[in-house]
């Protein structure tokens, strides 16, 4: 970091070691609040800030402002001077870049001030905020107010919208208070840029903000050495004070964006904790529970981010993952396990507090509890997590050892690496069950006890969340708003038809198939025809929406059908047996209403492809009876030890449907007709981003054909090559991802390109004349693959994909695993195409094909079926007391 320095900014700035006007001011007018900001790079914030502060009903004069430029480089500091230039409580004062510590820690050189605080320059203040804080210290003789806090309220800048969210809102929905920490240490305020801090304290101590610390616990790092120099930790929470903390609608804040560096977590613990730890040790002190309380606070939140995609997709440095090893544990041996037990301040997963208890007493295994029933299979299972090596384990039920029929090992993780493990096994029911781990007898309990949180209120919804309440409100609301709405004859309906006696009969023991609402023709249609054509005695029935193409093609091959959405629809799920669909989103997972749920049908992921990596955050909350896979690879990957909570007991081995329909129409296919240079891309979820701003239609065809996708895709369709390959017999086909089309008038492709829209032709129509398939990252390979088409991947932004997609990197490596070569380069691509046209195909590539799909017999359907009566079926006690054997294509699984 460059040297510090203070430059005079106005008549009115100045500095303790050359007095100006500004020094002058403060010797006429007692200062009660110094307010110190640190600014980078906030030009585009300041103005609402400034607003927010001329606007105090406090007196914008009475304030001393401090703000200090930490090296901008756009017009932060002009923007400051401008402002300071008329104002003399205004001081200015800049640096070259140091981080936010380091400007904080000049301004506080510089503060006069009875009370500091530290509000960030992107963010706002209510106009009653100042008043409120000099009110409330007034309240209490000196010495006797350790810290104010004031209300965070959450402001949405990208809908403009302030909501009461925050993690620690409970604090101040008991009115004004104030607690002292040591008697309360659940009221924690680990925030400085909402609280006030005596500066006699901060002087007296030495207290500067760690300028190592850059990324977070920054804020609760001060916050708690300034308490434990205290004599009496009492803070005072004021709902009437109001900090609007802003959430940039880019994510360009420190807080939004700094989940890819490492040092955000081995910081945190090393020198946030450590100087904490440090402090209470200096002061010949043991750590308080509040201070654990701000420790644990920080981990859970670390703990929850860890469960998103942002930070499961984030490829970290070993080393990393080498220091968390040590110093999670490390930084545990500080905190009191009652403190981790009782952790309630926000709403953490059980697990959570579980995994932090394991981890401080080392190797250990935590509590049992009684987890899901299956009585249509007779199976009942238990749940433990453990820490260190997986115990040893003996079940009995009713005093009969028996072995699990299903167990599943799941990775809970921690900054993208397993904390600590979840074992589920499904043993026989009913009957009593007796575990015992490492030669200890478990007790087992039925439910993890969860705390209740010291900001809950008080009376007849006594432990509900603030949470819950909203979202008691919000449906009832919106109940009530329905029935005042012309949705009120449409729930009649559907409740008539489901009570309904006709349709009851009608739809008993249905077989629903579906593969999205408004369109079909994927494997659940497939699954659909074969079941009436093998198996009659099944009622099975087809959804989709009336009205689109796919309901009339179907209505006119005799498919015996159900609209979606419909009053009928509705009744057919409520007495169907099983519900078989390609997809699983909400449209088919929460297709039911709430007030006729659970459902009693049994739900199969039938899959609209082939899964290659880690989709488990998506699918894990799915309650999922069959989970159909195809390749030996994805099937051991899904119900083995992954981070998917599917087991043996849901997750199948068959083959797609779909693929059996391949088959019989590649079969009809003659050579000569497979002359297909199929261009199959897929869509980028960072190409949103990209083109958010352009303003209308024509500025968005622009910047598409600007971006490292467009530019790609057009060198390699523009390459003259493919023209020469077009003039010798094959035919270039580009099949743009449905969110491409709008853009492709822009591409101004040669004339031999035959451009095709998914609306407009069948694609597997097209994948079965075609003579070889370049693609990127899609699952369309697998589906090239099963026909032993040459598959080329052109992955020309690997990196910038890997970071912006839904898929977390699993079992399959393109490099190693693929159907083809993996290129980056367009030139290269066409060789490639080329040398498939020519029959020159590398030979290792068939081979993987082969190994991939050893089996295509045309019996996926049928193994599909069989799997579905098969989560109906009650096996023998025998069976049901030993292990199932797992599907392999070794062993054709039926």
């Amino acid at each position: 970091m460059g040297a510090r320095y203070l430059r005079r900014r106005s008549s009115y700035s100045g500095s303790p070691e050359s007095p100006g006007r500004a020094l002058d001011y403060r010797r006429r007018v007692p200062t009660t609040f110094s307010v110190i900001s640190p600014m980078y790079n906030v030009e585009a914030y300041l103005p609402d800030f400034f607003a927010s502060l001329r606007e105090q009903s406090y007196g914008f004069e009475r304030l001393e402002v401090i703000l200090v430029d930490d090296g901008s480089t756009d017009g932060t500091l002009a923007v400051a001077e401008e402002f300071a230039a008329t104002r003399p409580n205004v001081t200015v004062l800049t640096q070259s870049n140091g981080g936010q510590a380091s400007a904080r820690n000049l301004g506080l050189a510089h503060a006069t001030g009875t009370w500091l605080t530290f509000p960030d320059p992107d963010d706002v203040l209510s106009p009653g905020y100042f008043a409120a804080a000099a009110a409330e210290i007034e309240r209490h003789a000196e010495g006797q107010l350790a810290m104010v806090s004031a209300r965070i309220l959450m402001w949405f800048e990208d809908r403009d919208s302030l909501l009461d969210n925050h993690a620690l809102a409970g604090r101040f929905r008991h009115g004004r208070r104030v607690a002292d920490l040591d008697a309360e240490p659940e009221w924690i305020q680990p925030h400085i840029t909402s609280g006030f801090v005596r500066r006699d304290v901060v002087s007296a101590a030495g207290l500067r903000f760690p300028e190592d610390l850059r990324l977070r616990f920054e804020d609760a790092n001060f916050v708690a050495r300034y308490l434990l120099h205290c004599p009496r930790p009492a803070v005072a929470f004021l709902p009437s004070a109001q900090y609007h903390y802003r959430q940039r609608a880019d994510s360009s804040s420190t807080m939004q964006s700094s989940h890819e560096k490492p040092e955000k977590y081995t910081d945190t613990i090393r020198i946030g904790f450590g100087g904490v730890i440090a402090e209470a040790e200096s002061l010949g002190r043991p750590l308080p529970r509040w201070a654990q309380n701000l420790f644990l606070y920080d981990q859970f939140w670390i703990l929850r981010s860890s469960q998103t995609a942002r930070v499961r997709q984030s490829d970290f440095p070993e080393e990393m993952h080498r220091e968390l090893a040590e110093s999670v544990p490390g930084f545990l041996r500080h905190i009191d396990e009652e403190a981790i037990s009782n952790f309630a301040l926000m709403t953490v997963a059980p697990w959570m507090r579980e995994a932090l208890l394991l981890v401080k007493r080392g190797r250990a295994a935590g509590t049992v509890y009684r987890g899901a029933v299956d009585r249509r299979r007779g199976l009942q299972s238990v749940v433990y997590r453990y820490h260190g090596e997986r115990p040893v384990e003996r079940l009995s039920v009713d005093g009969a050892v028996v072995a699990p029929r299903f167990e599943k090992t799941q990775p809970l993780e921690y900054v993208g690496r397993p904390l600590v493990w979840q074992r589920t096994l499904w043993i026989p029911e009913p009957g009593a069950v007796e575990v015992t781990l490492d030669g200890e007898p478990r007790e087992i309990e039925e439910r993890p006890t969860v705390p209740l949180s010291p900001f809950a209120a008080r009376g007849r919804l006594r432990g509900r969340t603030a949470a819950d309440l909203r979202r008691l409100r919000k449906r009832v609301g919106s109940a009530i708003r329905r029935r005042l709405s012309g949705q009120l004859v449409s729930l009649l309906r559907r409740d008539l038809a489901v009570r309904s006696p006709r349709l009851a009969r009608r739809f008993a023991g249905a077989w629903v198939f579906i593969d999205r609402e408004v369109d079909a023709n994927d494997s659940a249609e497939d699954l659909y025809w074969w079941v009436r054509e093998h198996h009659p005695e099944v009622n099975a029935w087809f959804v989709v929406r009336a009205g689109t193409p796919d309901w009339h093609r179907l209505a006119a091959r005799g498919a015996r059908l159900v609209a979606y959405g419909s009053p009928e629809f509705t009744a057919l799920l409520v007495h169907a047996d099983h519900l078989a669909s390609s997809h699983a989103d909400r449209f088919i997972t929460h297709a039911l209403p709430r007030k006729y749920r659970p459902a009693g049908y049994s739900f199969t992921f039938l899959q609209h492809g082939v899964i290659k990596g880690d989709l488990s955050l998506w699918l894990n909350p799915k309650v999922i009876d069959v989970f159909v896979t195809s390749t030996q690879a994805e099937y051991d990957y899904i119900a083995g030890v992954s981070p998917y909570r599917y087991s043996t007991k849901e997750v199948r081995l068959t083959g797609l449907p779909r693929f059996d329909v391949l088959r019989e129409l590649d079969a009809a296919v003659n050579e000569s007709e497979r002359d297909i240079v199929l261009v199959m891309p897929t869509w980028r979820n960072y190409l949103v981003s990209d083109l958010k701003s352009a303003s209308d239609d024509r500025e968005l065809l622009g910047a598409l054909a600007e971006t490292e996708y467009g530019r790609a895709l057009a060198t390699l369709l523009r390459d003259p090559e493919l023209e020469r390959l077009q003039e010798a017999g094959a035919r270039i086909v580009f099949m743009p991802h449905p969110n491409m089309q709008r853009y492709l008038p822009q591409f101004d492709l040669p004339p031999h390109i035959e451009i095709v829209s998914y609306l407009d032709a069948d694609v597997r129509d097209m994948i079965v004349r075609a003579a070889v398939l370049v693609t990127d990252y899609s699952s369309t390979a697998f589906n090239a693959a099963y026909l032993r088409r040459p598959v080329i991947y052109y992955q020309f932004d690997q990196e910038e994909y890997r970071r912006g997609h839904t898929e977390r990197a699993g079992y399959f490596d393109y490099e190693r695993d693929g159907f083809g070569p993996v290129l980056t380069e367009p030139t290269a691509v066409v060789e490639m195409i080329a040398r498939a046209i020519a029959g020159d195909f590398p030979a290792e590539y068939t081979a993987r094909t082969d190994a991939a799909f050893p089996v295509r017999d045309g019996n996926n359907r049928a193994r599909t079926f069989d799997a579905m009566r098969e989560v109906r079926t009650r096996r023998s006690l025998e069976e049901r007391s030993r292990p199932a054997p797992p599907d392999s294509w070794s062993v054709a699984p039926g």
